[in-house]
């Protein structure tokens, strides 16, 4: 990520000075550290003395430094008080962002060469940059004989705060070679049920942790109720992919990256006693560096993102063990907001924590969008201080130890997944923005994604089909994605609007009510970030039923053109659901196998060059004559994109 620099001293901008009279009037008189960053424009940053206090006092990051181990990296990965500044830095140069032909010329980290690599042979099949959720993707690969590599500018280990995913999710890594059954059971650090979604009404709903508070509460069970201790997960999958015979670069910085036409290399360089050795070849890139990605930032330079969720919370020990069992998945305890010059509608995120019965971890959120006015991370944590005690029952953020504070921000862009920009590069995770822009929950949709992935990655590498349109089929356009961002819309409020305060909870509440209503076959796979056409329509029939004079106040809020635009992929998407249900039917499934043929694989080339195979090596996988190699490996991709597109997968995975 990158950093901004921070002075002390400067001249309060009228926005920041009306924010901290109205606070002080708000909470009595606070003082604050201020900070000027330096850049083209100048602007102050305001950490109150509370912020600084809680952060220099909480046991920083955890277990990991006191070991003498250094943090993990990452969104999330800093918690103390210069991290935050710098996180801020960063947030606040995407607001002041210029954009289109205003950014200049683009930074240059891939370049385009028609000479070819000076070897015989590459020394890697692939080489997956960033391992943090990389390490998944070329687990899976080395398990099918791929040679691969894994380059990680710091330690490969994960954090000390826990992940949230559901137990299905984590054992889908079984077949696919990651983990073992054995293994999903020891990352495992807690389990916790009933989960709950309520939305505040008013006058009617006390901010409390107690679960009548709201009404009404949708509760469910086994949805994203499992915690996951990254530095396990990732210390068990690394040793897995090690012993495969897979090679990890810990602590090497990558400079730049040379797209030439038999391989693409990369230039490597060892940081603090790191390992990396020069120059590197591989015959395909995959990006997994995340949104901050220098490939991502040349792809998309000039171009803010459209969207963005900002999020601080904490673990800290100290809550009622006996209260301390159930999670809130989304849960609001105030109307809309006003944040700093912005406005806003605070969400809620709480689950137990594995390290100790008495720890809990919450998370406060807001969907908004990159306008200058919106407010920063420490704005949001001093809201959080206020406000989590409320949610939890507590008196005072000082009636609980705090263990670990977490803040970031994560931006998603319309046009997702990112399309290949150049041959030999591919993104997966937050990187190609596959993430639903409602969750930002890069995991869970890395894990969903991951068995199409790895199959359509080797397919590409066994059929020598690395251009840029062949990957570009392997992150092509999937309507459900696409079609979230309107909810996104209608749950932010936009600068210089006035929707009425309690109108993003009055939606949520007939949503969440509504598919309540209509079974688990509907609100399952939402929570889950699977959007089902038939079931999203159900929801919006029933909704308009049973609410007709809220529709208008709908349409208000999300504008008519985010309106017309969600249209069209909602009609895509029950495109993409027929296109996947005739090409699963009994009756035309066997001919949309024959079109497509068979993807190779090792054991089938090996099969071909023993003369166990009909046809020779070149065409054996592809024996129907209509369509050619190529054709048939994009008729793969298409059929994949039905199915996953249109959420077909999720009923596979549930079964």
């Amino acid at each position: 990520m990158e950093t901004s620099s921070v002075s002390i001293g400067a001249r309060r901008p009228p926005g920041i000075v009306r924010q901290i009279r109205r606070e002080e009037q708000r909470r009595g008189v606070r003082s604050a550290t201020r900070i000027r960053a330096s850049g083209s424009k100048a602007e102050e940053y305001v950490v109150s003395d509370r912020t600084k206090r809680l952060l220099e006092g909480c046991c920083k990051i955890g277990p990991s430094e006191t070991e003498g181990k250094p943090q993990a990296g990452g969104a999330g990965g800093g918690t103390t008080l210069e991290a935050l500044k710098r996180v801020d830095g960063v947030w606040r140069s995407i607001r002041n962002m210029p954009e289109g032909d205003a950014a200049g010329p683009a930074p240059v980290f891939v370049t385009e060469s028609s000479v070819r690599l000076d070897t015989n042979r590459c020394d890697y099949d692939v080489a997956v940059c960033g391992g943090t959720l990389g390490i998944l993707v070329a687990t899976a690969l080395q398990a099918r004989g791929q040679r691969v590599v894994v380059i990680e500018r710091g330690p490969l280990r994960g954090r000390d705060q826990e992940w949230n995913i559901s137990r299905p999710e984590l054992e889908s890594l079984v077949p696919l070679g990651v983990l073992t059954q054995a293994q999903c059971d020891e990352v495992i650090t807690k389990e916790f049920n009933p989960i709950r979604c309520g939305f505040y009404d008013g006058e009617s709903a006390a901010p409390s942790g107690d679960a009548s508070a709201i009404e009404p509460a949708i509760v469910t069970k086994d949805i994203l109720n499992t915690g996951v201790k990254p530095s396990l997960l990732l210390d068990a999958i690394r040793g897995n992919f090690e012993a495969k015979g897979g090679v990890v670069l810990e602590k090497t910085a990558i400079s730049g990256i040379s797209v030439r036409p038999d391989g693409a290399e990369l230039d490597t360089s060892p940081l603090d006693g790191g390992d990396g050795p020069g120059a590197i070849t591989a015959r395909l890139v995959v990006d997994c560096m995340g949104f901050a990605s220098p490939i991502v930032r040349q792809a998309r330079w000039g171009q803010k993102p459209d969207g963005v969720c900002l999020v601080v919370g904490a673990c800290a020990r100290g809550f009622d063990e006996s209260a301390n069992e159930s999670a809130d998945l989304i849960y609001t305890t105030t109307d809309i907001t006003a944040i700093d010059q912005s406005k806003g509608q605070y969400f809620w995120e709480a689950f137990p924590a594995g390290s100790g019965p008495e720890d809990r971890t919450t998370y406060m959120f807001t969907y908004i969008d990159a306008h200058p006015s919106r407010p920063s991370l420490a704005d949001l944590l001093d809201d959080y201080w206020d406000l989590m005690p409320k949610y939890q029952g507590l008196d005072s953020i000082d009636d609980v130890e705090l263990l670990r504070v977490l803040f970031g921000y994560f931006p998603t862009y319309r046009d997702s997944p990112l399309p290949a920009r150049w041959d030999r590069i591919t993104q997966i995770g937050d990187a190609s923005g596959m993430q639903s822009p409602l969750s930002f929950g890069g995991l869970a949709a890395l894990l969903r994604h991951l068995p199409r992935l790895t199959d359509a990655m080797e397919d590409a590498l066994l059929s020598d089909l690395l251009d840029r349109g062949c990957l570009a089929a392997m992150n092509q356009y999937q309507p459900a994605l696409s079609a979230s961002w309107l909810f996104q819309k209608c749950m932010s409020v936009s600068p210089g609007t006035s929707p009425p305060d309690g109108f993003i909870n009055k939606l949520m509440r007939i949503n969440f009510g509504v598919m309540s209503s209509l079974g688990d076959e509907v609100m399952r796979p939402f929570l889950q970030d699977v959007v089902k056409f038939g079931s999203l329509g159900k929801t919006l029939v029933t909704m308009t039923t049973r609410e007709p004079m809220f529709v208008p106040q709908i349409l208000i809020q999300a504008g008519p053109g985010p309106i017309v635009d969600w249209f069209r992929h909602f009609i895509a998407l029950g495109a993409y659901d027929l296109a996947a249900g005739i090409a699963e039917s009994s009756i035309t499934a066997p001919v949309c196998r024959a079109l497509m043929g068979t993807a190779p694989s090792r054991e089938l080339i090996e099969k071909a060059r023993n003369g166990e195979a009909a046809g020779s090596e070149a065409d054996f996988a592809w024996d129907f004559a209509v369509l050619d190699k190529r054709q048939k490996f994009m008729l793969r991709r298409k059929v994949e994109a039905w199915k996953w597109g249109s959420g077909r997968d999720y009923d596979d995975q549930h079964a």
